[in-house]
């Protein structure tokens, strides 16, 4: 059985109407051969500068700026509370059982094909912590049935968009770099919140 991991709850359909008749349970497809679900966004992010460098009462400050990780470490996506988003919390919850079915003998990444696509689906089935299990990538420059079908006859081996990985990895943490350390700095220093948008 495959599981593929769509990047978004479209892109799965699509997958689902060109690979032939599927039965939807909850937030996923199924046949005899695939299980198709998905992701929708980033799951994850970056987990933000008080993960590193804690502030005890909570608010930002220049004390704990510059903030440059050893290692970065990605987190479910939180609300604007703070709070781990349920819906999020539920999805990556379906996908993390899907990953260690028994039967699932290989799971196909089919994030969009670039970079930010990439790192999105992969991330996400690092986290599950599976192991043991095929990973392969579904490239789909476009959606139709034919390209589908075409696409998922021609699966690569994961390790073969490594290079892509590491240039989508390199470019979260350079935003994140830039972004929440001047977005902060330029904040505290002006007194009005000062977003720092991305690393063009």
């Amino acid at each position: 059985m495959k599981l593929i991991i769509a990047e978004k709850p479209s892109l799965a359909r699509n997958i689902c109407q060109a690979l032939g008749k599927f039965t939807k349970k909850g937030s996923y497809f199924i046949n005899d051969e695939y299980i198709v679900t998905w992701v929708f966004g980033h799951l994850f992010s970056l987990a933000d500068i008080e993960h590193y460098n804690p502030n005890p009462d909570g608010r930002w400050s220049l004390k704990n700026i510059p903030c440059f990780p050893q290692q970065f470490e990605f987190e479910l996506r939180k609300d604007k509370d703070g709070k781990v988003d349920g819906g999020v919390l539920n999805q990556f919850n379906i996908i993390k059982e899907l990953c260690h079915r028994a039967d699932v003998d290989t799971i196909v990444n089919a994030g969009d094909s670039d970079r930010e696509g990439e790192i999105i689906v992969r991330t996400c089935i690092e986290k599950t912590g599976v192991k043991g299990k095929n990973l392969t990538r579904l490239w789909l420059p476009d959606q139709t049935e034919e390209t589908v079908k075409s696409a998922v006859e021609q699966m690569k081996d994961e390790k073969e968009y490594d290079n892509l990985a590491y240039e989508g990895y390199a470019r979260t943490y350079i935003d994140w770099l830039f972004g929440v350390n001047l977005t902060r700095y330029a904040t505290l220093k002006t007194g009005n919140l000062l977003r720092v948008g991305r690393v063009i």
